[in-house]
């Protein structure tokens, strides 16, 4: 298949965006105060799960500069509740913006205070009485799934809020006849996204136009107007929905917020525009948690290492006020991974508890499938006593098979997987690694080797309800500028300058004379967000159609000019030439002044002007299971190969990585250092969601890692050293061949690390299966070892 892979596409071009950012001229929602701006801040439930008795904001109410204060009963009474997307499996609850009769995690937004300004809105906070009827808290997802257990949702009657169910003809058979069967019980912690710019919302309701602007730190601003339209019962077409430059997101700022949909009606009921801009201890409260599932999961196999089957039973614990089901769909559809998997049954449980909502994170459902399965390869290969190589190449799913149709229905777009390990292995020179490895062990240190390789699926129909599409509109100003307007907003991911780049290789137009527009939602077409990788897969080819159009007109006209057929001609150096004759040109601004000018030069039938749009639809999504259950909800699956070396710290626990060794494949690549960035970004976010990172909660609901002192994230001196490479196998998919790249550096460290370092202290019989790995959690897992051996 070819692939219209022609500069500036594919090149290293600098970032149109990056100027603004490191002159700090960015401009985000708290750089922004309209006039008579007041401001919000919230009281928050003290309890994790207890009924509301009664309210006192009387006094709160009466300070000076304070403008309202309203209640989970004042709101309900004016506003619809907010709807519960995803599929019929997920039991529906009613959810407001604040809390209604009970409060269901610790730092629910029962009550909201408006005031001149934040620093009198909290003060009046802290007067606001709460009297509390404390009920019994679950925290544990599995305790929570007793019959017996406290109920979160009393109205649906049950913690258990989702259930999936899929499996293959003969399961059972194929572990009864399987020479080795391999059960472990492997879990993925808490996490959150820590954006460098946390939520921020400011709402301004004109009352003389009847008219809402909501300026929010969204990256999913035309939902976003959709929902507020819906809750308000407000017409759409007069709100307008902005996110300027916006701070990072990761996943978490894709999903709608309570407090995202409560100041639109504060601002109306108050006719003032009202900001809230969410602190970081609120952040790590309240903003959406990921990952966090506990895996039963079961592997067949020969003992030559041949996979057979696997039975996995996935426990997902949702939080409590959940909104969507998509990380358990995406876990249970891609456990199966990389390798040939035929055999393959899964029971998914997504479980309400008293904790934060859980929602999207980079590398949703993906994550926590990558890591169980890459763990269990290992645990398979140390118990067949293979090398964790050997293993994988044995299994992997070969190149000559894509597109790939996986037991679960997944349509594997390209892949070679044994290339891109052995490159990896290669770069990393393992077996050197190895040689240096046995060396290390006899003088006494503890040096590991991990391997993995990670499938990120990407442009999902069914996470966000997108139904697989993006949207851009093109137009050529008189002046020979172009104007592009996307569907999707970007928060880091350099939209700006790659449409830029697949319009210029297009239409011959100057790469530093074209605009990109992106996250306004009165100017642009409308879209679903930027997540899921999906900016490649759908948004650029979305950008490319419409250059492509716009091509073809400017060669219809230039054809008529020149009398030449449009085949014959092509767009260089600004001018469009015949391509037998390349001294017979027109200039590109002719032809633009004949678009605008001397319409009468037409050719028959053409509209004037410049302007096209663009859709692009994934072709190979299934919507809809087959008679076996089987469906394909991704449209590209990019993948990496990882090696990472490790040396352990027996005695303190702490874990030094030596280098982290990774080949990517994302298909054709529109911007590579692009790629690069997002990739070494992504990266270490992976390694401190494997070593540092934690959100823990008590018994009784508490959060304990509240701060940046507790929740620790990974600063400048924790970047190992990092090689990154990449192959390319284009996604048949796609016009432009391209695949997601945002989210697969993330996948990688937990497996990799976690394989690194359980290689490492095998000599002392270490066992992992949970994360992350602390030095706390080493030590304990050294003396359980040492504990166990000395019992033997």
């Amino acid at each position: 298949m070819e692939f219209p892979i022609t500069p500036p596409i594919g090149e290293r071009v600098r970032r149109k965006e990056t100027l603004r950012f490191v002159t700090g001229t960015g401009r985000y929602v708290d750089d922004l105060l309209p006039p008579d701006t007041l401001h919000a801040a919230f009281v928050r439930s003290a309890c994790a799960h207890a009924r509301i008795k009664a309210i006192d904001v009387e006094a709160a109410r009466t300070m000076p500069g304070v403008h309202a204060v309203f209640t989970g009963e004042d709101i309900a009474q004016k506003i619809k509740p907010l709807r519960v997307s995803g599929s019929s499996l997920l039991r529906q609850i009613k959810l407001y913006p604040l809390a209604v009769d009970k409060v269901r995690y610790f730092g629910e937004p029962l009550a909201v205070v408006v005031a001149d300004n934040r620093y009198l809105a909290e003060d009046a906070v802290e007067i606001v009485s709460v009297d509390y009827e404390p009920l019994p808290v679950v925290v544990d997802p599995e305790a929570a799934m007793e019959p017996a257990s406290a109920c979160v949702h009393e109205d649906v009657g049950s913690n258990i809020v989702y259930k999936y169910h899929f499996a293959t003809d003969g399961i059972d058979k194929v572990f009864q006849q399987a020479d080795v069967v391999i059960k472990e019980r492997i879990r993925s912690h808490r996490i959150t996204a820590c954006p460098i710019e946390p939520r921020a919302y400011l709402a301004h309701f004109n009352q003389q136009e009847d008219s809402l602007t909501m300026w929010s730190a969204t990256a999913n601003p035309h939902s976003l107007r959709t929902r507020i339209a819906d809750i308000l019962s407000f017409p759409e077409s007069r709100i307008r929905v902005i996110a300027p430059d916006v701070g990072g997101s990761f996943g978490i700022k894709i999903q709608t917020y309570q407090e995202e949909l409560l100041l639109p009606f504060l601002s109306r009921e108050l006719a003032r525009p009202v900001k809230w801009c969410e602190t970081r201890v609120e952040h790590l409260r309240n903003g959406r948690h990921g990952r966090d599932q506990i895996h039963y999961i079961e592997m067949a196999l020969k003992k030559d290492g041949t996979m057979l089957g696997i039975r996995d039973k996935i426990i997902a614990d949702m939080g409590s006020t959940y909104t969507v089901d998509h990380s358990i769909m995406a876990s249970a559809l891609y456990v199966p991974g990389v390798y040939q998997i035929q055999n393959y049954s899964v029971d998914a449980f997504g479980v309400s508890t008293n904790k934060t909502t859980h929602g999207s994170l980079r590398g949703i459902g993906k994550a926590d499938a990558s890591y169980v399965i890459e763990r269990l390869v290992d645990i398979a290969a140390r118990e067949l006593r293979l090398d964790p190589v050997e293993i994988r190449m044995k299994n992997f799913i070969p190149a000559e098979a894509f597109p790939y149709r996986n037991v679960t229905g997944a349509l594997y777009d390209s892949g070679q997987y044994h290339l891109c390990l052995e490159r990896a292995l290669e770069i990393a020179g393992y077996e050197q690694l190895r040689k240096e490895q046995e060396e290390l062990r006899r003088n006494g240190q503890y040096r590991g080797i991990g391997v993995a390789l990670v499938m990120e699926p990407t442009s999902s129909s069914r996470i966000h309800a997108t139904g697989g599409y993006a949207s851009c509109r093109m137009r050529i100003d008189p002046s020979g500028a172009a104007t592009v307007f996307s569907s999707m907003g970007e928060q880091g991911q350099g939209h700006e300058t790659t449409i830029a780049q697949i319009v210029a290789s297009q239409t011959g137009i100057p790469f530093e004379k074209i605009h990109v527009i992106h996250g306004d939602t009165l100017p642009t077409p409308y879209g679903f967000g930027t997540g899921s990788s999906r900016s490649s897969v759908v948004l650029m080819p979305s950008a490319w159609v419409a250059a492509k159009k716009m091509r073809e007109k400017m060669l219809g006209i230039a054809a008529r000019s020149l009398g030449v057929v449009p085949d014959k001609l092509d767009i260089a150096n600004g001018k469009v030439s015949s391509k037998d004759d390349p001294g017979r040109s027109v200039e590109i601004m002719e032809i633009v002044r004949t678009a605008y000018g001397a319409i009468h030069l037409l050719p028959e039938n053409m509209e004037p002007g410049l302007e096209t749009m663009g859709y692009f639809v994934n072709p190979n999504i299934d919507y809809t299971p087959d008679e076996k259950g089987r469906m394909n909800t991704f449209s590209s699956y990019p993948y990496a190969a990882i090696v990472a070396v490790v040396d352990v710290d027996v005695e303190t626990g702490f874990i030094k990585i030596i280098r982290y060794c990774t080949v990517h494949d994302c298909g054709n690549m529109i911007n590579p250092q692009i790629v690069d960035t997002q990739q070494q970004g992504s990266i270490m976010q992976g390694i401190g969601a494997a070593l540092y990172e934690e959100l823990r909660y008590d018994e009784e609901g508490q959060l304990l890692t509240s701060t940046l002192m507790d929740y620790r994230l990974p600063s400048v001196e924790e970047v190992p050293e990092i090689a990154l490479e990449h192959i390319i196998t284009p996604n048949p998919f796609t016009p432009l061949g391209a695949k997601g790249a945002g989210e697969t550096g993330m996948l990688g460290p937990p497996p990799a690390l976690c394989n690194a370092v359980e290689d490492a202290l095998s000599p002392l019989g270490v066992k992992i299966r949970e994360t992350p790995l602390t030095p706390e959690r080493i030590l304990d897992l050294i003396e359980k070892a040492k504990s166990k051996s000395a019992h033997a």
